[in-house]
């Protein structure tokens, strides 16, 4: 049953997610996960039914589950345990109207292409998230330690840490 602060895995159309999970196969740990190009995060369940999700577009904004991905695919998860709900979906909620950050996608794609000892990090501020930060974000409001910098998480990575058959 879909709740208040459950992952959604998006596999959406286009050349910016065809990229990113390009660039998520660079890495051999989240091959197995690279399908899911975008993340969101669901807030509540409307009296009809709707689910309703906070996700990055250009800005964070508040969609239908059918809006996070147009023409993809999409696959909810349940948060992990530990996490308070209400703390979670309260944080993604107030990250409403901010910015993507193009920024941190770049420093990723760096990241995956350069020797691991050498880490690049251009993000100036936390004024700006991608999609799949907005929910390890949310998740670390909520009690969840999030074992990466959650600032620079991959949908692959959300996807692999969540799945409960490794």
């Amino acid at each position: 049953m879909i709740q208040p602060g459950d992952l959604v895995l998006a596999h959406s159309k286009g050349a910016f997610g065809a990229l990113i999970r390009l660039a998520q196969w660079l890495r051999p740990s989240w091959r197995k996960f690279r399908k899911w190009n975008h993340a969101a995060i669901v807030i509540g369940i409307t009296p009809n039914g709707m689910v309703r999700c906070v996700q990055m577009g250009r800005r964070g904004q508040i969609v239908d589950l059918p809006d996070v991905a147009p023409g993809g695919y999409t696959f909810v998860r349940s948060c992990p345990a530990i996490v308070d709900r209400i703390k979670a979906v309260d944080f993604a909620i107030r990250q409403v109207g901010i910015r993507y950050s193009y920024v941190t996608i770049a420093t990723i794609a760096l990241n995956l292409l350069s020797p691991k000892p050498l880490r690049i990090d251009f993000r100036r501020d936390n004024s700006a998230l991608i999609c799949s930060a907005l929910v390890a974000r949310a998740w670390e409001h909520g009690g969840w330690d999030c074992p990466t910098d959650p600032f620079q998480i991959t949908p692959a990575e959300l996807a692999m840490l969540t799945d409960r058959k490794r």
